[in-house]
């Protein structure tokens, strides 16, 4: 879209705001948009996975994002319900991708040892164990916090 109009210039230097995430933002109110013909891919995929790990050992290593509700279906009465979630940033070989876990142990953990956003961690499925407080098992993990090298 070739600009020649200074006042135009002004309007979309003033369409674009970003988000916490440095994402752009354009209102949609304020006149010509941009042309999103010569936008650039990001390289992030914005529709979280919920990962659920299927064996021992099987681990992750991602950034903490946030702590936040997910809709999830309901394991017991099949509607959907609101699940406390841990959300982590993941890089694969196709870019990075958003994955969440609504594992009681944890969410739990990430709270209570005050872990912050952006933080890089490791993340290992360490199996089931049985609780001590009734006849259900529990997810067990090894999260451990990474030191970035050079």
């Amino acid at each position: 879209m070739k600009l020649t109009n200074p006042q135009t210039i002004i309007i979309m230097t003033n369409l674009q705001k970003t988000t916490e995430n440095n994402l752009q933002v354009i209102d949609l109110d304020a006149g010509q948009l941009p042309d999103l013909s010569k936008a650039r891919e990001l390289k992030v995929d914005l529709m979280a996975d919920y990962w659920s790990p299927e064996k021992e050992g099987e681990s992750k290593r991602v950034f903490f994002s946030h702590i936040a509700p997910r809709p999830v279906l309901d394991q017991q009465g099949g509607g959907v319900i609101d699940l406390e979630c841990a959300h982590f940033i993941e890089q694969t070989k196709d870019g990075l991708k958003t994955i969440s876990n609504g594992s009681k142990r944890l969410v739990g953990a990430l709270e209570n040892y005050g872990v912050q956003k952006g933080m890089p961690l490791q993340i290992t499925y360490m199996g089931k164990k049985k609780n001590s407080t009734n006849s259900f098992q529990s997810d067990q993990w090894s999260v451990k916090p990474l030191i970035l090298e050079g």
